[in-house]
């Protein structure tokens, strides 16, 4: 009989590649999710996938995660609050990724047999490292710059610390798999020279299934999609915009560091250990530009004839521009 699973943020992006991914393998997945319209929609939606059990709940709430861990092999946790609301409301925040992350390893450790935990972590635990020479690797010291990465490091010392089996996964820059008009505005806050390095949302989901059956444990991980993926930000946004029909924005929409610390907590990275270990990366940058390209081709025609306003909003919304 194969593996229970217990996934956590299991509609989100990466979630939904990772429950793809295990109900191809023909794990036992059980999704713990927050209850909303938006995620009874997408349940009924990835039910085309396999079948799979959905325990509604919270992991701020004990209760919930008492009745949604019982009789788990493995928790897959990819719940999080991620940027721009963890910055926003980082109460919120540090309930969800820390509080949470130790509700569910408190419940594994009562399990009479304990579950292995892989967590989601973040690259940005390593904070702005431009006046670094890349790649950044695992030791690195940890210098996180904003809520999101504080939580991720309090998180990830939980997991080391629970006497779980474990394993970290840390993600660089994961790419979206629907189309968007309604940019985040970290879009602006990245500089077009930064270094960025792109993982597509399907190989974190191999990534995270690869992870059940690894036999080494308590091992960090950075997750990246590799050399094909290493890119400056102002090359991410010209392939990315393109791929949904929008015009790239001027230079002028976009911070301009003047120090180290101005720059954003991502970069390239080396991911020579996971892929040896988890064996995930499959997709480049250009190979993920042509797949949304033809996924998207009528609605991106469709894009192109906005596009003008589209962009005239955008450069608008910009604080630097």
């Amino acid at each position: 009989m194969k593996p229970k699973i217990l996934l956590t943020g299991a509609f989100g992006n990466v979630g939904q590649r990772t429950l793809k991914e295990l109900l191809k393998r023909e794990y036992q997945v059980t999704c713990f999710e927050l209850k909303n319209e938006n995620n009874q929609e997408l349940k009924e939606k990835l039910l085309e996938n396999g079948e799979f059990k959905t325990i509604w709940g919270n992991i701020t709430d004990k209760n919930d995660v008492n009745k949604a861990i019982k009789g788990k092999d493995y928790i897959i946790h990819l719940a999080a609050i991620i940027p721009p609301l963890s910055e926003s409301n980082p109460e919120l925040a540090e309930k969800v990724n820390v509080e949470g992350t130790r509700n569910l390893v408190d419940a594994a450790k009562e399990l009479p047999v304990s579950p292995r935990f892989i967590l989601a972590s973040s690259i940005a635990v390593f904070g702005p490292t431009m006046h670094l020479e890349p790649p950044v690797t695992l030791d690195y010291p940890l210098n996180p710059s904003n809520t999101y990465s504080n939580t991720k490091v309090k998180a990830e010392k939980i997991v080391r610390e629970s006497g779980l089996s474990w394993l970290i996964l840390r993600l660089s820059s994961v790419s979206v798999e629907e189309i968007q008009l309604d940019f985040d505005p970290i879009l602006y806050e990245v500089p077009l020279e930064q270094r960025i390095e792109f993982v597509a949302s399907r190989d974190c989901g191999i990534a995270f299934t690869n992870a059940i059956s690894l036999n080494d444990i308590n091992r960090t991980f950075s997750i990246g999609g590799g050399e094909g993926c290493q890119l400056t930000e102002r090359e991410f946004l010209k392939g990315f915009f393109d791929a949904f029909g929008l015009p790239m924005l001027p230079d002028k929409a976009f911070k301009k560091p003047t120090g180290k610390d101005d720059w954003y907590n991502i970069d390239w990275i080396d991911t020579t250990e996971s892929q040896k270990a988890l064996n995930y990366q499959n997709e480049t940058f250009e190979e993920y530009i042509e797949r949304i390209k033809k996924k998207f081709r009528w609605r991106r025609l469709a894009i192109k004839m906005i596009s003008p306003i589209v962009k005239y909003t955008l450069v608008r919304k910009s604080p630097y521009s």
